[in-house]
């Protein structure tokens, strides 16, 4: 694993997120996704920190935050209240997959301050009615953590199923060691909330620079997902890697990490 900074935590209602911290210039916010937690940014840290401040959460749920929630308006809350107490000024923020869903709502939020947004691998969220059942793509993890636990076996056929089949050992081990660490509850929390969040009506009120990110390759996202995602953000910027997956930040870091410097540079000059 590449090294990363240190967690940190703040108080929140009565837990405590945890964040990771580094770099000094312009403020990258970074949302992970569903098997994810900060440590999923390790690549960006190392690329990154020497042109920018680098901010990563684990999302409630996940790494060592406690549970806030499981709608898209507490999940942004809290990120929002991390956002403030660290009082970070017109960052970029960028959410992967999961992240993107709750990115979306940030982005739009009066009292929050951003300079622009990035959307990786992500989609509008499904628009389900509340309070109905899990879709398989969340419960059956669950079933596999509450049957046979989170371990590295369940964390290779997770980075498995978001990676095509020719990539390197090194990614999937990589992506394999963080999503060993999944907990039911963040799968559990983190699905309702993207299962029942529609951000396809808020799209609209984006004013900011938005950048989309995808792979070619991506099951995970499917077309239509992403195909609804591009319609609803018509004056978004586009970048697609070629031979990526759903993992681009760590299948193609360099240009992953490339994409992210020079958009983030361009508007917070």
């Amino acid at each position: 694993m590449l090294n990363l900074p240190e967690l940190k935590y703040w108080g929140y209602k009565d837990g405590r997120l945890a964040y990771r911290e580094k770099g000094v210039g312009p403020t990258l916010f970074l949302l992970h996704g569903m098997n994810g937690s900060s440590q999923s940014w390790a690549y960006l840290f190392q690329s990154l920190a020497t042109s920018f401040h680098i901010v990563a959460w684990d999302a409630p749920g996940f790494g060592a935050s406690d549970i806030f929630g499981d709608t898209i308006e507490e999940l942004k809350s809290a990120a929002n209240a991390l956002m403030n107490a660290l009082e970070l000024k017109e960052p970029v923020i960028i959410g992967h997959s999961m992240g993107g869903v709750i990115a979306l709502p940030l982005a739009t939020d009066q009292e929050t301050s951003v300079a622009g947004l990035i959307l990786s691998s992500t989609h509008l969220g499904f628009g389900h009615p509340k309070g109905t059942e899990l879709l398989p793509r969340y419960a059956d993890r669950i079933e596999h953590i509450n049957s046979k636990g989170a371990d590295i076996v369940y964390g290779i056929e997770r980075a498995k199923r978001s990676t095509p089949p020719a990539t390197s050992d090194t990614v999937i081990q990589f992506l394999a060691k963080i999503a060993a660490d999944s907990r039911m509850e963040g799968i559990r929390d983190g699905g309702r909330m993207s299962q029942e969040a529609d951000n396809a009506s808020i799209c609209s009120k984006v004013s900011v620079p938005v950048l989309i990110l995808s792979g070619e390759k991506d099951t995970v996202i499917s077309n239509d997902m992403h195909a609804d995602l591009i319609a609803a953000l018509p004056k978004a910027q586009q970048y697609v890697f070629p031979n990526a997956g759903h993992a681009s930040y760590a299948e193609y870091p360099d240009l992953f990490n490339e994409q992210i410097k020079d958009f983030a540079l361009k508007i917070q000059r």
